[in-house]
């Protein structure tokens, strides 16, 4: 006799006394025993196989909207306007906006901008003899232990004295309301702080009276109080259009055609031009500004979106028609057992096909995306329609792919700039229109609905990322893993009443038999 034992450590009692293969039977009971769970387990593999269809068609949706969409639809990738800049090229750069004007313009700066600043002498502790760091608290420096207030642009922050110069320099700057940004540094001990902003204003009261906050009294000569007056600040100072203004007051102003102008800071948007200052202008002269039309960014930004749009329509098309194969059903490990590796992967290769087919969510989204391209197949407000661009569509079959007349494009370009990108943009007043940000919109919801039900990534081009647990696929095939487990928890308990069975008939013919020897020796005798 032979001896086996089952998953639940049964003994197994084989052959024997009635010479039967009881593992053959038993595995033929069990089989028929077994469907249910097979299927369960099936049904269990098509639906993991339809969660990575989802990721994967998620992640070249979430890779054309975050990694195209989002580029195409920045105003520079749209931008056909080009600054030209001569004369004085190490005064300033300049950028021409989609915006600009073509007017030319003669810039001569004559002061660049800086910020308020109070630098207070160099910092030691109140024993005189330690090096001050940004681990130094205030009550290291004054001595005590009382707390500091000091105003800051009439804004009152309180430091204990337990606190390091570190976390008073971020208080400082984290506080929105006092407008100013403070350092430390190590090398000379100095403690400063500057206006955030260009025109910003720098008032230091401090409120303890008879006390010098971090010495911030014993500011530069030039600022003989701890009241910097806006008009002490320094401003840029440029000429245009060869009109010079000096001055001393709070603003730097210029003069463009004969009208009065203020600059706050060294980067100014002018005619659509901006403009970085960069140094004083000096004996190199002005510095000349022109703007052309440059047709080379639309045009290979427009090129782009049509292979990017036409490559996603088509795997989105193609795998709501995948054929599906009805008849085969996903293999179970014992099928799996009597065929070959090419066999396998040849029947496995048609049992995932379809997963997708007439998906619901593909089919609103491709008809979402052909309407967002049909609404600007006509006139377009302020804008160009696509085909006066040269984008057309194909054929129905084609589904909607796109066709562009680079030629057209680049004429569309040159005689309306701004019209092709009030289309595919949108304009000033209507920041969520235009082809390229209705689509963005458009495939959020899109990813969002593959979220809610296959738990896919709204972020992640991975294809190998983990899915959300709180997906409707995810409780579905929580519940499928619940079942499954308890059916095999009861197709095992089945298993060993058979052998149990079993093992008490061979037990029962095994006692028989020796009886009927033992009878018929008796007799013999």
């Amino acid at each position: 006799m032979s001896y086996m034992t089952s998953a639940s450590s049964v003994l197994r009692v084989s052959g024997g006394a009635s010479g039967m293969d009881t593992d053959s039977i038993v595995k033929q009971l069990m089989a028929a025993q077994r469907i249910p769970l097979d299927k369960l387990n099936q049904n269990k593999q098509v639906l993991e196989w339809k969660r990575d269809s989802y990721r994967e068609i998620n992640s070249k949706l979430v890779d054309f909207r975050q990694n195209k969409l989002f580029e195409f639809k920045k105003s520079e990738s749209l931008n056909a306007q080009k600054a030209v800049v001569a004369g004085n090229t190490s005064a300033m750069t300049a950028t021409a906006n989609a915006d600009a004007s073509g007017i030319p313009m003669n810039v001569t700066i004559g002061q660049l901008a800086t910020k308020a600043t109070a630098t207070g002498a160099a910092l030691t502790t109140n024993a005189g003899n330690g090096k001050v760091t940004t681990a130094t608290t205030v009550g290291q420096l004054s001595g005590n232990t009382d707390d500091y207030t000091v105003s800051i642009n009439g804004e009152n922050l309180t430091f204990k004295s337990t606190e390091t110069l570190s976390a008073v320099i971020s208080k400082i700057n984290s506080n929105s309301k006092a407008g100013a940004s403070a350092t430390f540094n190590e090398v000379t001990g100095q403690f400063s702080i500057n206006a955030k902003e260009f025109g910003g204003t720098l008032n230091l009261d401090n409120a303890d009276s008879g006390q010098s906050f971090l010495s911030l009294s014993k500011i530069s000569e030039r600022y003989p109080s701890n009241i910097i007056d806006p008009d002490d600040r320094t401003k840029a100072e440029v000429t245009v259009n060869g009109t010079s203004l000096s001055f001393t007051g709070a603003k730097a102003k210029a003069t463009i055609d004969g009208t009065p102008l203020t600059f706050n800071s060294n980067t100014n948007t002018l005619n659509g031009v901006t403009m970085n200052f960069l140094a004083v202008s000096g004996s190199a002269g002005a510095t000349n500004i022109t703007t052309q039309t440059d047709t080379t960014k639309v045009v290979d930004t427009v090129k782009a979106f049509v292979t990017a749009y036409n490559d996603l329509l088509n795997t989105m098309k193609t795998k709501t028609e995948e054929s599906k194969y009805k008849d085969f059903a996903p293999l179970t490990s014992e099928q799996k057992k009597s065929m070959s590796d090419d066999d396998i992967t040849a029947w496995t290769t048609k049992a995932k096909s379809g997963m997708l087919k007439g998906d619901d969510i593909l089919k609103t989204a491709l008809q979402d995306m052909r309407n967002v391209i049909t609404s600007a197949l006509g006139q377009v407000p302020g804008g160009v329609s696509l085909p006066d661009m040269g984008i057309t569509t194909g054929s129905y079959s084609e589904g909607g792919k796109l066709y562009l007349d680079e030629e057209k494009l680049k004429k569309a370009v040159a005689n309306n700039p701004q019209g092709v990108m009030t289309t595919l943009k949108g304009s000033a007043a209507d920041t969520s229109g235009g082809v390229f940000n209705k689509l963005y919109d458009k495939l959020n919801e899109t990813v969002t609905k593959f979220y809610d039900r296959a738990g896919t990534s709204k972020l992640s081009t991975d294809v190998n990322a983990a899915f959300s647990t709180k997906s409707i696929m995810a409780k579905e095939l929580t519940d499928y893993n619940t079942r499954i487990n308890a059916l095999t928890s009861r197709l095992n308990d089945v298993e060993s009443r058979y052998y149990k069975q079993f093992s008490a008939m061979e037990s029962a013919l095994s006692k028989l038999n020796s009886q009927s020897s033992s009878l018929a020796g008796y007799l013999k005798s």
